[in-house]
């Protein structure tokens, strides 16, 4: 009787004590995290379509750090850059590329990167021979800069007004602006104007950088909701990526001073 009932008492700590070793497993494992829906917009060199196939250094670099991390591709929707910022900061599971991370922007998402930076600058016709001591005396000529993009949000922050601020929808009308003489300048980024002038065949010896206004990083911007645990993981990757990221950069033709 008193074997029997040792034996049934070291049984029962047996299954006793692989239930709790279960449980403690279980509540230990990893939550699986929602795929994430990417979106983004046509903007070379960072994210754009040639040849039917979604390209760029931002594609390049989120695809690495997919990998990096051991999980499958995860959608990417090309759309227009506003229903893409609307859509990340109301969705979770979400995420808009390329960003770049303003003052204002700054608490609306979760960032990764910064993937590259951009050098924004006034260019103008060396016809006109603008030349400038300090900024004050830039703020009186006129300029053209993107509707709604990072470059008029920079404008009105360094005290452009409206009056002498034009604003087109594509990089190639602001730059048709520019060589009509509808406006003495165009805001852009170093490699905006270096796409450009690629697309278009421009003379760029006509052409020449009257100031630099400011540099800024250009990001992978989650929506605000998403855990902590997920920007890090892919922050880690990114760290660890940075031989590759330099390489990809300069497939791309990055300039330098964006890198």
């Amino acid at each position: 009787m008193t074997k029997r009932f040792c034996s049934n008492f070291i049984l029962s700590l047996i299954v006793f004590s692989n239930l709790s070793l279960a449980k403690e497993i279980s509540g230990n494992a990893t939550t699986p995290v929602a795929p994430i829906t990417f979106y983004t917009e046509s903007y070379p060199p960072a994210n754009y379509m040639e040849n039917d196939e979604l390209v760029g250094i931002t594609v390049e670099s989120l695809k690495l750090m997919w990998a990096e991390q051991g999980i499958n591709e995860q959608d990417i929707q090309l759309v227009p850059w506003s229903r893409g910022y609307r859509n990340v900061l109301q969705t979770s599971n979400s995420a808009l590329f390329t960003m770049s991370k303003t003052p204002a922007r700054e608490h609306l998402f979760k960032w990764v990167g910064p993937i590259f930076n951009s050098m924004h600058v006034l260019v103008a016709k060396k016809s006109a021979q603008l030349k400038f001591e300090n900024f004050g005396e830039i703020i009186g000529h006129s300029v053209v800069t993107l509707k709604g993009e990072v470059s008029e949000i920079i404008l009105k922050q360094v005290g452009f007004q409206d009056f002498n601020m034009a604003k087109a929808s594509s990089m190639e009308r602001a730059f048709r602006m520019l060589e009509s003489d509808r406006v003495e300048m165009m805001m852009t980024s170093v490699h905006g104007f270096q796409h450009i002038v690629e697309l278009l065949k421009i003379d760029q010896s006509k052409y020449q950088q009257v100031w630099q206004i400011e540099k800024i990083g250009n990001y992978i911007a989650f929506n605000i909701n998403t855990p902590d645990s997920v920007i890090q993981s892919y922050q880690q990757a990114f760290d660890n990526l940075a031989m590759q990221r330099k390489l990809i950069k300069q497939k791309y033709h990055l300039p330098k001073i964006e890198y």
